[in-house]
């Protein structure tokens, strides 16, 4: 079984026990035995980013919206700024361990950093779902599962579309090699998949947060080849600079193609202007739902996944699915 292939089934199978514990009474509205018999499960997610961060706001939809589906109680906590202090989050990992919480939910993008405290907190016998970056960790850390973007197929899902578009020369927005594990996959899957030639617009990750700082090094790589045709942002965080690039750009940028990573409110609005191709959908709402079910069912069944990536992603998004997406989705975005 292909990696994408156990992803998909993985959801599916997810998907069809959050039903089944709704129809036996695993809802909120009627109460369920673990509520009935002892205390209420307590989940806490930790990350490497706000949950006010627009990439978040879904997960953390996901998250609530679970929890009171399945008649638990779960927390965000999140560092202050995206990407930017590893210790932070380990800190944070280390003070949801002393809370004792009956699972925790961890994103996991400098594994060199975090494994140890995710590994401290299952060797307390406490259950971990990695969830976003750093499923690589899930049989070293001993986690359940990992629960995120398969990011090699997204890189490659944009590759190709791009070139389906008749795009030759890709100028690929993202971060240096070695940087984040998960931006070098979609990178490699990008790369691998484009037809055509490639250049990169590297953005420091001090860089990652300063749209202003990533508009200049995108149109400073435009200005040094006007054969660009297309251009690609490598995640959320890139995109409004991206954006702003374009806008500036003047006609130049309507002969273009224009695609990202990540469907976050400054891409809805391009995608849906015509003014972009299509984003990779990690649907990032499944990353926060998810994990509260598998928690639940290995707390109430001791029911354990049975793969070690269960995908949320990716997903493509066009101006022609995305009013479905948005009206099934209205209070995702903002």
């Amino acid at each position: 079984m292909t990696r994408s292939r156990a992803s998909v089934i993985g959801v599916v199978l997810a998907a069809m026990v959050a039903i089944a514990l709704a129809s036996c009474g695993g809802g909120a509205a009627k109460g369920t035995t673990a509520e009935a018999t002892g205390p209420k499960l307590k989940f806490l997610m930790i990350t490497h980013s706000p949950s006010t961060e627009p990439f978040w706001l879904p997960i953390d939809k996901g998250l609530q919206t679970a929890a009171k589906e399945l008649g638990v109680t779960a927390e965000y906590r999140g560092v202050q700024q995206n990407l930017q202090d590893p210790n932070e989050e380990r800190k944070l990992i280390l003070n949801a361990i002393a809370a004792k919480p009956d699972g925790l939910i961890i994103s996991n993008p400098y594994p060199d950093s975090l494994e140890p405290a995710i590994k401290q907190a299952v060797d307390a016998g406490i259950p971990v779902v990695l969830i976003n970056a750093g499923g690589s960790s899930v049989v070293k850390v001993g986690a359940l599962t990992y629960v995120g973007n398969d990011e090699m197929a997204s890189g490659r899902l944009a590759a190709r579309k791009l070139g389906e578009a008749g795009c030759k020369h890709a100028l690929l927005i993202t971060t240096p090699d070695g940087a984040l594990a998960f931006v070098d996959e979609r990178n490699k899957g990008f790369i691998e998949g484009f037809p055509g030639k490639v250049s990169r617009a590297d953005i420091p990750l001090s860089n990652i947060n300063d749209s202003t700082r990533i508009k200049t090094i995108v149109e400073t790589e435009l200005q040094k080849n006007a054969s660009i045709d297309a251009v690609f942002s490598i995640g959320s965080a890139a995109s409004p600079g991206m954006l702003a690039a374009r806008a500036d750009l003047g006609g130049r940028a309507d002969t273009m193609h224009w695609a990202a990573m990540d469907l976050v409110t400054s891409v809805v609005d391009a995608i849906k202007a015509g003014q972009m191709d299509f984003a990779i959908d990690q649907q990032q709402f499944g990353q926060g739902y998810l994990p509260v079910v598998i928690l639940t069912m290995y707390h109430r069944y001791g029911i354990t996944p049975g793969s070690e990536l269960i995908g949320s992603g990716p997903g493509l998004v066009t101006k022609a699915n995305i009013e479905r997406i948005l009206a099934l989705q209205t209070d995702h975005y903002r």
